[in-house]
């Protein structure tokens, strides 16, 4: 029996459909399959596993060493400011409490001005032409400080230069000393510029040898609590936005940068506070001068004796010598250029000959 017509079509179209699909899914098939070659070729770094690391790079920088301390203030007590000299007070510019600054007159007695002047030490007698000894080249190094030109080859030799220098102060003062220097006339400063109180001097009376009270000033700046194994060199300590030369126990008592922090606003605000001033405030130490070290992280560095160590750069064991630390990092100075050192298992030795 013969299929009809209609049948004959159908099954027609159904086998090009057939064909069709067979050949879709081959297509599909071999787009999968140059898919998975094509990824199995350019696969993202992100999504590649992870490389072993066998060694790491190394950089140079400049070494400060440098700490965050906690830094207290050693204020030395009031002390009495006297005279040599007496006679009727006939004039006074301080009343109670105020500033003295060297090269000014801060009281008269008899009429005459009275020079109150600095110097490193006390006068304990009357100083003029040819005298000799440390107290003239105190005086000396004051009155240049004042702006007189009295630099000498034979600085404690009183000489025309200081005469000079004297009778100028002394001549716009209303002074008539002649250019010497006489403990009646004089009152001795223990700072350039000091600040006193309880002044007992009043116009009228006669005057006591004890003027009054140099109120406490600024005699150090000490850390607390020094870091441990600090590296060796000259350290400074940076303080209230001043820096100043620390000894090795943590102390400084630079006058030039005591002064410096004694006249900052943050100290004025806590020099008269007894447990502020014990309490301390931040600064930080670090060296004066920098060193140029390899910074190596600590991983790489292995057999470790004092401040020796030893790391290991391609087949090299060198040895290294430490200079500090910085976070991760181990700061270190080398006889040679250190370019990259080994890490984990690429440290195949346990110990180094090479000498530094």
């Amino acid at each position: 029996m013969k299929n009809p017509p209609h049948l004959k079509k159908s099954r027609g179209r159904l086998t090009s459909a057939l064909v069709l699909l067979s050949a879709v899914i081959a297509l599909i098939g071999a787009g999968c399959a140059a898919g998975m070659v094509m990824a199995s070729r350019f696969t993202p770094r992100t999504l590649a596993p992870a490389e072993s690391t066998h060694k790491a790079p190394v950089t140079t920088e400049n070494f400060l060493d440098s700490h965050p301390v906690k830094v207290g203030f050693d204020v030395a007590a009031d002390t009495p400011l006297t005279w040599s000299g007496s006679g009727m007070v006939t004039a006074t510019a301080i009343h109670g409490s105020g500033e003295i600054t060297s090269g000014s007159s801060p009281f008269s007695v008899n009429d005459v001005p009275v020079l109150a002047i600095h110097s490193s030490l006390p006068f304990y007698r009357d100083l003029g032409p040819q005298d000799q000894g440390d107290d003239v080249a105190a005086l000396r190094e004051e009155l240049s400080r004042m702006g007189y030109a009295v630099q000498s080859s034979k600085p404690k030799i009183f000489d025309r230069f200081m005469r000079a220098a004297l009778l100028d102060v002394q001549t716009k003062m209303g002074l008539a000393d002649e250019g010497s220097l006489k403990l009646e006339h004089v009152v001795w400063l223990p700072a350039k510029k000091i600040q006193v109180g309880e002044w007992k001097l009043t116009p009228g009376a006669q005057a006591e040898q004890e003027l009054g009270l140099v109120k406490g000033h600024l005699s150090a700046v000490r850390v607390q609590k020094m870091p441990e194994s600090l590296t060796p060199g000259n350290h400074v300590i940076n303080l209230l936005g001043k820096r100043g030369a620390i000894s090795q126990e943590g102390l400084c008592s630079d006058k030039a940068f005591l002064d410096t922090i004694a006249a900052s606003p943050e100290f004025a605000s806590i020099s008269g506070n007894h447990d502020a001033l014990a309490a301390g405030v931040d600064g930080s130490i670090q060296l004066e001068n920098p060193i140029k070290a390899f910074k190596i992280p600590v991983g790489a560095v292995f057999a470790y004796k004092d401040d020796h160590a030893c790391v290991q750069t391609g087949s090299e064991a060198r040895r290294i010598t430490i200079v500090g630390s910085n976070g991760g990092f181990v700061m270190v100075s080398s006889s040679k250029p250190l370019q990259s050192v080994n890490l984990g298992s690429a440290i195949d030795t346990t110990s180094c000959k090479v000498a530094q």
